[in-house]
């Protein structure tokens, strides 16, 4: 059984999804950014004791460093023997150091710290560092009992590592602030235009409301005017009251167009489903318009092929479906309409088609032929009058009925609409039956 939501239900249902999505975005977008971080952290780590253990080789192999290293601890204490490490021997340390970070791409300021035991000496500035901002390594000399801890500490190793991402960071953090400006623009913008499509709307169904008492009026006045000029015998007057008349029955059509339309777009409106036969329903439609294909000299040839032909339809608005279809087919025909309804079965459905040799339709207006008050601009087509309803009808009450329609065309050579519905069960099970 199929969910059915009102329309208000379905956009309110719709802008939760698109707000909870943005928010799942930034949560996401956020997560991957930290993780970028943890990345980069563990790039920059790696980098270091890289670069420190091929400075440890180095240092190792530096006979002048590692007398410096065996007279400091002779000395017993690294703090005492600052003379010991000369400027030579510090210049040296800091462009290994220098050297192997380059290597790994980590140009960043940095100061040594040696380590022996309890012993420290610092070889630059003095600062205060937190637990987990130095980065060790032993340096090993040749002579024996003379290890010493290398350490590096990176002062602006944050700001080093925030900028590597800092400008993904920024261009992400800026696409999703204007992605969400932009959704609630949009549905700002949204709901004025919906609020004036309402009025719009109602302001239609208004004027179609109002229309229908002149209407009844003038048809009333037409019918007499028509009745007292035949008992008086005026043709003239006749002729005028049969030409109000006439006109009048056009106007009565546009206004009915546009109360089914009304009724099919209202959220409650729910469609009088029953069985009916497709064939009866197209014989239906041809018959009410016999008087208008006998004015054009038009033809209706009827192919009925299709063994399954009955439906669960509304008989009232599907008849109006191919009236509209059949209709057109008149209204664009610049020769004697021919119109041509085929139908076949194929896997448990049944497929009309609807064809004429009317003007045609330019392929590049196929879809938008079954949009609301839309009328294609091409030629003398907007000689022909009409609100530009009767396929957006069409296409809406095919759609609610499980079926779809599709339009195929060439300019000059006619038109051909195709629908497809499903077949009712109950057509099966009666044939049986026979």
């Amino acid at each position: 059984m199929m969910l059915r939501l009102n329309k208000r239900t379905g956009r309110f249902i719709l802008t939760i999804t698109a707000v909870a999505s943005m928010i799942g975005l930034l949560v996401i977008q956020v997560n991957w950014l930290m993780e970028s971080i943890k990345m980069q952290e563990a790039i920059f780590t790696k980098g270091v004791n890289m670069a420190l253990s091929q400075t440890a080789l180095n240092m190792a192999e530096d006979v002048e460093l590692n007398t410096a290293m065996q007279n400091s601890i002779e000395k017993d204490s690294l703090i005492n023997s600052k003379e010991v490490f000369t400027q030579n021997i510090i210049s040296r340390l800091d462009s290994t150091v220098q050297k192997e970070l380059q290597f790994y791409h980590i140009n960043l300021d940095f100061h040594f710290i040696l380590i022996n035991g309890e012993d420290t000496l610092s070889l630059s500035r003095d600062k205060k560092i937190k637990n987990g901002e130095l980065f060790h390594h032993t340096f090993e000399s040749p002579y024996p009992d003379s290890s010493i801890e290398l350490a590096v500490h990176f002062p602006g190793r944050s700001s080093f590592i925030l900028k590597r991402i800092g400008l993904m960071f920024a261009t992400s953090v800026l696409l999703i602030m204007f992605t969400i400006v932009s959704i609630f623009l949009i549905l700002a913008y949204y709901r004025r235009e919906r609020s004036f499509a309402q009025q719009v709307k109602d302001m239609i169904g208004n004027l179609t409301h109002e229309f229908m008492t002149p209407i009844s009026s003038i048809s009333l006045a037409g019918n007499l005017i028509l009745s007292r000029s035949q008992q008086m015998g005026d043709q003239t007057i006749s002729q005028f009251a049969t030409a109000i008349k006439e006109e009048n029955k056009k106007l009565q059509k546009q206004v009915d167009r546009l109360l089914q339309l009304a009724a099919v777009e209202n959220s409650g409106f729910d469609y009088n489903k029953v069985p009916v036969d497709i064939h009866q329903l197209i014989n239906d439609a041809v018959q009410s318009l016999s008087f208008q294909l006998d004015q054009n000299g038009g033809e209706v040839i009827r192919v009925f092929q299709a063994e399954k032909s009955v439906v669960f339809a509304d008989s009232i608005h599907m008849t109006d479906v191919f009236v509209n279809l059949i209709t057109n087919s008149i209204k664009y025909s610049v020769e004697k309409p021919i119109i041509r309804i085929e139908t076949r079965n194929f896997d448990q459905k049944i497929e009309i088609t609807v064809s004429d040799n009317g003007i045609g339709i330019p392929s590049r207006e196929y879809m938008r032929i079954f949009e609301k008050y839309y009328r294609i601009s091409t030629g003398d087509m907007h000689n022909t009058k009409g609100f530009g309803i009767g396929l957006y009808y069409v296409k809406t009450v095919i759609k609610a009925h499980q079926g779809k329609i599709i339009v195929k065309s060439e300019n000059h050579k006619g038109s051909t609409f195709i629908i497809t519905l499903p077949v009712a069960q109950i057509d099966n099970e009666k044939k049986r039956g026979v």
